[in-house]
């Protein structure tokens, strides 16, 4: 069975997000550990399968009844970094409140939950930004497992070092949308508006109903038209003649 989708992206909001085959598994698998992705010069992270640029702090989440651990324990790095950042009475209130949330996690493994994570994390991002620090909670999966993390980036490092960066596992930048393939579930950064093709009676689906997201995002640019005229030409060019079913190489081509 094959799943298709088109793409559409603003270039004017996308931020690259690396999007990968979604498992959940035990903690204490181990990653596999056969490439690095990122910078050289930080701290590793996911088991040694990224590296931030080292003008950013890392504190590594536990999956499992991790709050514990977050709300009683600081990695020195971070705590430096927030201590000369006058952030230190921030970081704990942010902390505490997470530990205090029950929401934040579920009820029987403490599993996270990750919109809640940021419903909290949004409460204390102005206090870190007015001293020159971006939190981001991230989350990394692979066929191996996944890994969270929060990244505190000092913005004003960064731009006396004239480098810039963006955490690339960000779970906000995620937009909401998911397409479910048979074998894994695609998710899609902000900036980014998908289609699925559907393969049963696939023609029809795509001429009559539009995804809010493509739809909100052609209106904002003015391109119904020319929507309407690239789902046409899809609809006559990718469609197989004999079974009707999308032939991938026409609709790449349209």
């Amino acid at each position: 069975i094959t799943t298709i989708t088109m793409t559409i992206t603003d270039t004017n909001q996308v931020v690259e997000t690396k999007l990968e085959d979604e498992y959940y598994v035990g903690e204490g698998e181990d990653d596999d550990g056969t490439a690095t992705e990122g910078f050289d010069d930080g701290a590793e992270v996911a088991k040694g399968s990224y590296v931030v640029p080292k003008e950013v702090a890392v504190e590594e989440l536990a999956n499992y009844k991790g709050h514990k651990d977050l709300r009683d324990e600081c990695p020195a790095p971070v705590r430096n970094m927030l201590d000369e950042k006058d952030l230190i009475q921030t970081y704990e209130k942010f902390v505490k409140t997470i530990a205090d949330t029950k929401e934040t996690r579920g009820s029987i493994l403490g599993k996270w939950k990750d919109q809640q994570f940021i419903s909290v994390l949004d409460q204390f991002r102005d206090d870190f930004t007015a001293k020159g620090v971006k939190v981001a909670l991230c989350k990394r999966k692979s066929g191996k497992g996944t890994h969270r993390w929060l990244e505190f980036i000092d913005v004003d490092k960064l731009e006396e070092n004239g480098r810039s960066y963006v955490p690339q596992y960000d779970v906000s930048n995620l937009s909401g949308q998911v397409i479910k393939t048979v074998y894994t579930k695609l998710q899609f950064p902000n900036g980014v508006a998908a289609e699925e093709l559907k393969q049963w009676k696939g023609r029809e689906k795509l001429k009559e109903k539009i995804p809010i997201y493509v739809e909100k995002m052609m209106q904002e640019h003015d391109l119904m038209n020319e929507y309407d005229q690239m789902v046409n030409h899809v609809i006559e060019a990718g469609v197989g003649s004999r079974f009707k079913e999308w032939n991938i190489k026409k609709t790449q081509g349209a």
